[in-house]
């Protein structure tokens, strides 16, 4: 159903462009294994071609792990769209949260909240866009979903399950993957003490030895992947560019690095100007109070469709005198909030892993609301009733926001449009992109493919005269174009009734 719901928004109201920095490194990391490599070689010429999130030296690939990039690899190989991959991811984390609820609620209720959770306006969204979640939402459903299941009886298949969410979790959002993980092995810990006088060796070698293959397997290659990438078993891509680029800590109680150089102004100022800031305003106990509201204000609205969900949680009071591991969803979701609430930002896509969960938290309130009555009359089942029309009013509202959004022609649909119209046209072009000095930090035109040198169109950043001749002289034969941009905010664009248009100019070579 999810597959059918995802790829039919795209066909209705068109396919998305890749706008923010975070999908071009993803699509990047996606085009690296289509061409049967973990990372590309540096370019010669890389100072050119830095783009945020993306190591540039000393190899060139997206800093982020893999999980995503492979799901919109996979997308390409079957139909030839990179965005299928995620309508593929979403239809999987949608089936493993209706697996996980099965593990947790009644069939009928696991069924009711499976089908409405492939109408939820964030997973809508992942759907239609490049910058992943739905990776680490179906590993922490495994988790979830298998936690219950195996506390009845364990069975390898139950195990491996688990084994394979915490892998997935690794692959895509580690941080907060390792939180969940913890989490949920803690509490398979404290079951097993419990148990251990009632559990036969074989039970708990059904347990522990599936799972601890999964694992090693995962260990080795995630050691040989950092080894090709960083140089190191132990060092993600993702800290190794970090420590380059980004003055501000992952985590607000961590030391800054202020002094870092930088070769572009628009990438010092995405760093200096845009995340120290951030960073520095919750050193303090009060920014870190306002700062932590906000992201919780930000939570609860996308997570609860626009406080459509709400309603459930009248119910958690009900749900906490709970004795025994039906108070697991619960309690863990909370713990997981405080301390990924700790990272410096914050999106839907970072508390992912967390969601079967609270998925599974708010069915359990509904389910409770539902018995409720006043005065004789079922006051909690029209109460979920209207919560649930709710939603869906809300998930229709995001259709039509995505609508408008596609409407509107902004620099990332132009993008596509320029390269599409220079492939047609045939030979090999260079476009060099000169920045305005209050271009936004967020909209950057450069990005490239994999193999740089042997694409149609290659996007190169100005850096004076004298430098540029050494990019002219080493890509002779291109067609050169230049590209002036000095493009306000996106809040400010949509005030605009039309975005500001672009053009490129032929780049008059000395």
């Amino acid at each position: 159903m999810s597959l059918t719901i995802n790829a039919g928004l795209t066909l209705a109201i068109g396919k998305s462009s890749p706008h923010i920095h975070d999908e071009f490194a993803n699509l990047l990391a996606a085009d690296t294994f289509l061409h049967g490599r973990l990372g590309n070689v540096q370019h010669p010429l890389w100072p050119f071609f830095e783009e945020i999130h993306v190591l540039a030296s000393p190899i060139y690939a997206s800093k982020y792990p893999p999980a995503q990039g492979l799901m919109l690899a996979l997308g390409k190989l079957l139909t030839g769209q990179y965005i299928a991959g995620m309508w593929l991811s979403v239809a999987l984390a949608c089936a493993a949260i209706a697996w996980a609820l099965l593990g947790w609620l009644p069939a009928r209720w696991a069924l009711l909240g499976g089908l409405l959770t492939t109408l939820h306006p964030v997973l809508l969204k992942w759907g239609q866009v490049y910058w992943g979640g739905a990776e680490a939402m179906l590993g922490g459903a495994l988790l979830a979903g298998a936690l219950p299941r195996l506390m009845r009886g364990p069975k390898i298949g139950d195990s491996c399950w688990l084994a394979l969410g915490m892998v997935i979790l690794a692959l895509s959002r580690p941080f907060e993957g390792m939180v969940l993980s913890l989490l949920v092995l803690g509490a398979l810990a404290v079951w097993l003490l419990r148990r251990r006088a009632a559990l036969a060796w074989p039970a708990v070698g059904r347990l522990l030895l599936p799972a601890g293959l999964i694992m090693g397997i995962y260990f080795g290659w995630q050691a040989f992947y950092n080894a090709r990438l960083t140089g190191d078993f132990f060092k993600l891509p993702y800290m190794v560019y970090e420590e380059r680029y980004n003055p501000a800590g992952f985590l607000v109680f961590q030391k800054g690095r202020p002094n870092l150089q930088y070769n572009h102004d628009l990438i010092r100022r995405h760093f200096m100007d845009y995340a120290w800031r951030d960073f520095q305003k919750q050193k303090s106990a009060g920014g870190f109070v306002r700062e932590t509201l906000k992201k919780i204000k930000r939570l609860v609205n996308d997570y609860s469709a626009k406080y459509a969900l709400l309603p459930a949680f009248l119910a958690l009071p009900w749900l906490l005198r709970r004795r025994g591991w039906p108070l697991f969803p619960a309690l863990a979701t909370g713990v997981f909030l405080a301390v990924v609430l700790l990272e410096v930002w914050m999106w839907d896509r970072y508390v992912a892993p967390v969601g079967a969960l609270f998925f599974v938290v708010v069915w359990q309130g509904f389910r409770h609301l539902s018995f409720w009555r006043c005065g004789g009359r079922p006051f909690g089942r029209a109460l979920v009733v209207v919560a649930i029309i709710g939603f869906l009013g809300q998930s229709a509202l995001w259709v039509k926001k995505r609508q408008w959004e596609h409407a509107r022609r902004d620099w990332d649909w132009q993008r596509v449009q320029m390269i599409s119209q220079l492939e047609k046209q045939g030979g090999k072009h260079l476009i060099l992109v000169r920045y305005g000095p209050k271009q936004s930090v967020h909209d950057d035109w450069v990005h490239n493919r994999a193999d740089i040198d042997n694409a149609a169109v290659v996007w190169a950043r100005d850096m004076g005269p004298e430098k540029n001749r050494e990019l002219f002289d080493y890509f002779r034969g291109r067609q050169v174009w230049l590209l002036e941009s000095e493009m306000p905010e996106a809040a400010e664009r949509d005030q605009m009734k039309t975005p500001p248009k672009h053009e490129l100019k032929p780049y008059p070579l000395p």
